[in-house]
């Protein structure tokens, strides 16, 4: 049941990045921010829930994909700062992408 939320919750932050990105009005570069904050906190939510329930058996991966995420999220924030206060930077906006499609990829093999 967690693995279906999380494949919708990183679909929903690839679709919250790039149209972040891609919006020319700062008021929608926050909307999609906010979108995209909701979202990655429920996949770390879930990433939680997987953690406790699997604890003894693997503990090291598990902790590992936390802090993919948590290192993701951090680019997450920088890509849409520098948005809010520049024009962007899309090799930035394409990096945060990959990240977010080579999650996507660990969530449906490993998760």
């Amino acid at each position: 049941m967690i693995k279906p939320i999380a494949e919708v919750m990183v679909v929903i932050l690839i679709i919250a990045t790039i149209g972040g990105n891609h919006s020319k009005k700062e008021k929608h570069v926050a909307d999609w921010l906010g979108i995209a904050r909701i979202a990655y906190f429920i996949l770390l939510t879930l990433s939680v829930i997987k953690l406790i329930t699997n604890y003894p058996v693997v503990l090291i991966p598990n902790i590992l994909w936390l802090l993919y995420l948590i290192i993701v999220y951090i680019y997450l924030e920088n890509t849409f700062r520098l948005k809010r206060e520049t024009f962007g930077n899309p090799l930035r906006t394409t990096r945060v992408t990959i990240a977010l499609l080579i999650a996507m990829i660990v969530i449906i093999v490993f998760f």
